[in-house]
């Protein structure tokens, strides 16, 4: 089974391990954008979202930029979904028909069990290394 994620949310993630391995600096959006061959017009969104939750900075001006605001060990990958999506499983709604609750109650379970899982991977983890496994959700 293959769990398909948003480009928006491909860009965050790719965006926030660019800053997070740079975090002796401050990157340029237009840096960013080369360094993961992304659109600097989506990208400034997707970064303006990150900044608005509180996991990156921004700084005006000549030598400005975009920069880490907190430790990567201390931003889960829960809070970078939830900047810039709603969640990785949709609200389920229960509609009329004799199997619907049972239904939306399993996905609901399985969300929940899904956001542990995101609030427990950090983006230290999704920087990966040799002896770190890079996390695909």
């Amino acid at each position: 089974m293959e769990v398909k994620i948003s480009q928006k949310l491909e860009y965050a993630c790719r965006a926030t391990v660019q800053l997070a391995r740079s975090s002796d600096s401050i990157l340029r959006l237009e840096e960013i954008a080369q360094r993961e061959k992304v659109s600097s017009n989506f990208l400034v969104q997707i970064l303006n979202a990150l900044r608005s939750a509180g996991i990156i900075q921004s700084k005006r001006g000549k030598h400005g930029g975009y920069f880490m605001e907190r430790n990567p060990e201390d931003i889960s990958l829960y809070e970078i979904i939830k900047a810039v999506n709603s969640g990785v499983v949709a609200d389920v709604t229960v509609k009329d028909g004799e199997s619907a609750q049972s239904v939306a109650s399993l996905w609901i379970k399985i969300s929940s069990e899904i956001d542990d899982l995101l609030k427990k991977t950090s983006l230290q983890d999704m920087m990966g290394n040799e002896d770190t496994y890079m996390y695909y959700i």
